[in-house]
């Protein structure tokens, strides 16, 4: 990520967080990432690395544990100090003002039980080097959790949402694609590239989630603001987006992998 794709849209970006297809990605997130905390006990040491205003850190404070936020906008880490004093949680985060890449200078110990990446991937030109400086401060068996932009759901959002047949078979192998929200590019991958790359890092795959498998190919906006059928999508999100084939067109994918050298799971992109 570089500051100034995102220094000076914390207006767009505050009112993009409350709507639905946004409260959903925080909500289906956090309850796959729960199925992984909860084996490595109480008041973890958790870095959300590229946090942004803080939304994860403060509810992962809110739960008790102990979170460093770093982030390379000084406006958005400014506004996660804000929510963190209103939330009462200040006392239980730290913030740092850096690039993602510079963690390992950073943090030059493995002091972390937890290390999440979440919607900052897509934005990182070298998914590799942003994988390596992510693990350097993770601890042995602390887990890692990533969630980027699902390179399948282009082409299907372009046919179903916009119903625009021939942008939908002109993106089916574009590597990049452009956040109208940051203004800048966005690259274009698949969970099975982060599953292989970290294995060949040592990490375990412990899960592969796909997030928003429904909710970014109905059209009708407006319904999902229904507090009922909201409810309905998000149990429904949860359970499709933890299920084999539904996961694989998912708007974005999570990943938690476990840090240390064992065999990973086979998980696919392909039946």
């Amino acid at each position: 990520m570089t500051s100034n794709a995102f220094d000076h849209k914390m207006e767009l970006w505050l009112e993009h967080q409350t709507a639905p297809w946004s409260r959903l990605l925080y909500g289906i997130s956090h309850a796959y990432l729960a199925r992984h905390l909860s084996g490595l006990g109480s008041n973890l040491r958790v870095l959300d690395a590229g946090g942004g205003n803080g939304l994860d850190a403060i509810l992962l404070a809110q739960q008790g544990h102990r979170v460093t936020v770093l982030d390379s906008s000084a406006e958005m880490l400014a506004e996660a100090q804000r929510g963190a004093k209103v939330a009462g949680v200040a006392h239980q985060i730290e913030f740092c003002h850096a690039p993602l890449i510079d963690l390992p200078r950073l943090f030059p110990e493995q002091q972390f039980d937890a290390v999440l990446c979440h919607s900052v991937a897509h934005y990182v030109k070298d998914a590799v080097a942003l994988l390596i400086a992510l693990g350097a401060p993770l601890r042995e068996r602390g887990l890692l959790s990533l969630i980027s932009i699902n390179r399948y759901s282009e082409a299907f959002r372009a046919a179903v949402m916009w119903q625009d047949l021939d942008a939908a078979l002109g993106i089916l192998d574009a590597e990049t694609t452009h956040s109208a929200l940051f203004d800048t590019s966005i690259e274009l991958r698949t969970a099975g590239e982060f599953v292989e790359w970290l294995s060949s890092m040592g990490f375990r795959v412990l899960g592969q989630y796909g997030i928003r498998c429904v909710n970014d190919y109905i059209a009708d906006n407006e319904i999902k603001s229904d507090p009922g059928f909201f409810a309905q999508l998000m149990r429904l999100e949860i359970e499709l987006g933890s299920r084999f084939p539904y996961y694989l067109l998912a708007r974005h994918f999570q990943i938690v992998a476990q840090k240390g050298n064992v065999p990973s799971q086979s998980l696919r992109d392909d039946p």
